[in-house]
């Protein structure tokens, strides 16, 4: 019996050992297999845009990407985030995108445009020096977790920057205050966040611009908000309207402006 018990045990552990050791084998050459595979596969992209961090941002920022088909190429240094991007079938690298040799592996030289969406804001801003001291003609684009981040991201040189939780609370708060308005418009412009608001107003019967048409009431000038369409009392939505168009009750006014242009609009529009 006892001998049947040394050999079992001898067996069992020479089993678990040649086991451990063909696995370890193949991890090891499967990894530098699909590093090899990886490379050619980076080497052979052109034109292609990179997506720095995979996080909640950047994972939906890669799957509205895929709509367009544009070759992405996605950095993260979280192995559960790489992980996440390759089940989907991303092109990663797991790396730091802060590291200028990083940028180098994903092919940033001939990449057009950059997607700065790392969780934090100071990273963001390396990433948007980095890839603009490698090349000034690409199109950076950054996240900002934090208003004041945003003048930062313009003065390092990102082309466009985004902060999604800013903007999401001004629209919230915007759509508490005004329920008609329909979209937001929000752009960066010299590191200041300009906002159009798109208005959706119904003709109040006995309104000014009532049985008028838009070139006779000129609301261009008289409210500088602009009439981008017009929609009937049966759902029928006429875009970028003929000023010749005669505006009758019951019609939908849909503008576009600031909120004071929008403002004076909705005087012209309503009794």
């Amino acid at each position: 019996l006892t001998l049947v018990i040394i050999i079992a045990g001898t067996g069992a552990a020479l089993y678990t050992a040649v086991t451990a050791l063909e696995l370890g084998l193949e991890t090891f050459f499967g990894g530098i297999g699909e590093r090899k595979r990886m490379t050619r596969k980076l080497e052979s992209v052109d034109g292609h845009i990179i997506l720095c961090g995979f996080g909640r941002v950047g994972k939906n920022v890669w799957s509205a990407l895929a709509e367009y088909d544009q070759p992405v190429v996605v950095i993260d240094s979280d192995p559960a985030s790489v992980a996440a991007a390759r089940e989907l079938g991303a092109l990663v690298i797991e790396g730091d995108a802060t590291a200028d040799e990083v940028l180098e592996e994903a092919g940033i030289a001939r990449a057009r445009t950059l997607i700065a969406a790392v969780q934090s804001d100071s990273d963001n801003l390396v990433i948007v020096l980095s890839a603009k001291a490698r090349k000034r003609d690409l199109t950076v684009l950054a996240r900002a977790a934090e208003a004041e981040s945003q003048r930062k991201l313009v003065l390092a040189g990102a082309d466009r920057v985004v902060a999604p939780q800013v903007v999401g609370a001004n629209r919230l708060a915007a759509l508490a205050v005004q329920p008609e308005l329909a979209d937001i418009i929000d752009l960066v412009i010299s590191g200041r966040l300009v906002q159009f608001r798109v208005a959706e107003m119904v003709v109040d019967d006995g309104a000014e611009i009532v049985g008028r048409s838009l070139r006779d009431i000129d609301l261009r000038s008289r409210s500088g908000a602009l009439v981008i369409a017009l929609e009937d009392g049966h759902g029928r939505l006429t875009l970028n309207p003929d000023p010749g168009v005669v505006i009758r009750p019951g019609q939908t006014v849909i503008g576009v402006g600031t909120e004071e242009q929008l403002a004076a609009l909705g005087r012209l529009v309503h009794l």
